[in-house]
């Protein structure tokens, strides 16, 4: 009988078949986590670039729906005096 030394045991497949395994797992979670922080940062930008285009833009009201913007009211001891726009123009 004489010795092969190119003999692989099962045991050496196993364990390298784990290390690759070990390693594609690795790389997936990376990789995972790479699209999560980008996802995120695209989020981020998202939601700020909403809030300063509502700062610097606000959405226009209807006139026509809601009543006179009311600028000022207080009470008075006959009842209470409401400004209002309109009241303002004239």
């Amino acid at each position: 009988m004489t010795a092969n030394t190119a003999d692989f045991g099962s045991n050496a497949l196993s364990a390298l078949l784990r290390a690759l395994g070990l390693v594609a797992l690795a790389i997936g979670a990376a990789l995972a986590f790479f699209f999560a922080f980008a996802a995120a940062v695209i989020v981020a930008l998202m939601v700020s670039g909403a809030a300063i285009a509502m700062r610097f833009r606000p959405r226009r009201r209807d006139r026509t729906v809601a009543g006179p913007e009311v600028l000022d009211a207080h009470r008075t001891p006959s009842g209470w005096v409401v400004e209002t726009a309109a009241k303002r123009k004239s």
